[in-house]
């Protein structure tokens, strides 16, 4: 990763910096949200590691008495600091590590904890080596762009996994924001996060699907049809669970489910074949919960199983 050596700005904590202090590495969305609710929780951020010039511009205008540049410029006060963030991509948290060590920004005692949802404690074996105390600290939130809102954890769950004598300080870093900690075990990161995945990233993508299907339908604002109907079916399936669904499939009606594959293929085989998995996925597991007759669920798995249409080159239904 190329770190290119920045002139370091003057201003802000040098070496003796106070207790709970911290030093951001990477001020993109992510750090830079989680680094404004704690400098509001009155944890000053006496270091910022910036890559571009925008990213130094904002970390300046959202740190004015924290020193930024490299992590060679700034080393002295990310070695001070008591928490070291690191919020860079996934892929180069270890390599990010190792250079902070390399620099002499990692010390004995200092807890390091990365943002990231995918990775444990490993990418941090770097940092422990040099006798820091590890942890990921994940905030389970989508984080809009624009100014960092030090309120927008308050309620929020992080996914904490950290070592033994880290997990205390993490979890203190957490509430200190008003935040609520969630314990990971190290092996289990990963599904944790795909689990998130499934209910953020994805839910994000089945609204732009719907939303896509409406508009083919003719319907002007499809945002607004959708807004009450998904927001209710959230509420109503976080609080009860699979008695909650509604819809064609809960019901058993076989026919329903073929008219929508046959008007869904011809706007989009893939919004088409992912109405076939989560039909048979949803299924399934309504059978198992008792709430679909077994009969009911055979005849829509048979349905789903069926390749989805596609149009042929002079617009017909093949």
């Amino acid at each position: 990763m190329d770190w290119a050596p920045r002139a370091e700005r003057p201003a802000g904590a040098g070496p003796d910096v106070p207790s709970r202090s911290v030093g951001l590495v990477g001020a993109g969305r992510a750090g830079g949200a989680v680094a404004a609710a704690l400098a509001a929780a009155g944890r000053p951020v006496v270091a910022v590691v910036t890559r571009s010039e925008d990213a130094r511009r904002r970390a300046e205008a959202g740190f004015p008495t924290a020193r930024t540049g490299s992590p060679t410029a700034v080393a002295d006060a990310l070695h001070a600091a008591d928490t070291l963030l690191v919020a860079v991509p996934d892929d180069a948290i270890a390599e990010v590590i190792g250079q902070l060590v390399a620099v002499r920004a990692v010390r004995a005692g200092q807890l390091v904890a990365h943002l990231s949802g995918r990775h444990g404690l490993d990418v941090l074996a770097a940092a422990g080596a040099a006798g820091a105390t590890r942890a990921a600290i994940h905030p389970i939130m989508t984080l809009p762009g624009g100014a960092p809102d030090p309120r927008v954890f308050l309620g929020v769950s992080f996914g904490i996994t950290a070592d033994d004598d880290a997990a205390a300080r993490a979890r203190d870093v957490v509430t200190a924001i008003g935040g609520v900690p969630l314990m990971v075990a190290d092996d289990r990161r990963a599904l944790y996060h795909a689990a998130l995945v499934l209910g953020g990233n994805f839910l994000a993508s089945l609204t732009l699907a719907a939303r896509a299907a409406l508009t083919a339908a003719g319907v002007a604002d499809p945002g607004s049809a959708l807004a009450p109907l998904l927001r209710a079916s959230l509420d109503n399936a976080l609080a009860d669970g699979w008695p909650a669904a509604t819809g064609p499939v809960r019901r058993g009606d076989v026919g329903t489910v073929r008219a929508h594959l046959d008007a869904l293929g011809p706007v989009d085989p893939v919004i088409a074949e992912v109405y076939r998995v989560l039909g048979r996925y949803t299924a399934g597991e309504l059978a198992a919960a008792e709430l679909l007759e077994p009969a009911a669920s055979a005849r829509l798995t048979v349905e789903l199983a069926n390749p989805a249409p596609t149009v042929g080159s002079g617009g017909a239904v093949v």
